[in-house]
């Protein structure tokens, strides 16, 4: 079989073509969290008080917890590491993971934040310090290592 094209060379072809995968990727991607969200919320809307009452939340929190953006947990654990508070993060209390993840998900430097977290060079606790969480990771790592030297 021949094929034709007007103009550019096998390479610019399969250029397009990589561009081509990239873009229906991010579209099923899209697809997929529309889906999931969708999901999300047809479940939510059955949640009573007392089932909330079972995650020791209230309803409202729980919702706002289900339509976090996808990357929060991410940024938390990754942030913890930067802090050293990483083994501490995952003893943290519920209440505390929560406030730390809304805050996170409210955060007005997520340009910032993503460009530190994602870069080449690790950064270190310096660099990333406009965190609104900071303060937290820095107790708890003082928190754990208080636990650890008794």
């Amino acid at each position: 079989m021949l094929f034709f094209f007007s103009g550019g060379t096998w390479s610019s072809l399969m250029n397009d073509h990589a561009r081509l995968e990239k873009t229906m990727f991010g579209m099923d991607r899209m697809a997929r969290t529309l889906r999931t969200k969708l999901a999300n919320r047809w479940n939510l809307s059955a949640l009573t008080q007392a089932g909330a009452a079972d995650f020791g939340a209230t309803a409202a929190d729980v919702a706002e917890a289900a339509h976090q953006r996808a990357d929060v947990l991410e940024r938390l654990a990754r942030m913890a590491e930067i802090h050293g508070a990483d083994g501490a993060l995952k003893s943290a209390g519920r209440y505390q993971l929560f406030e730390m993840a809304r805050t996170c998900d409210h955060c007005p430097h997520e340009r910032k934040c993503a460009r530190a977290l994602y870069a080449a060079s690790k950064p270190c606790a310096k660099d990333v310090d406009f965190c609104p969480n900071a303060a937290e990771y820095a107790a708890l790592t003082m928190e754990s290592a208080a636990a650890h030297a008794s």
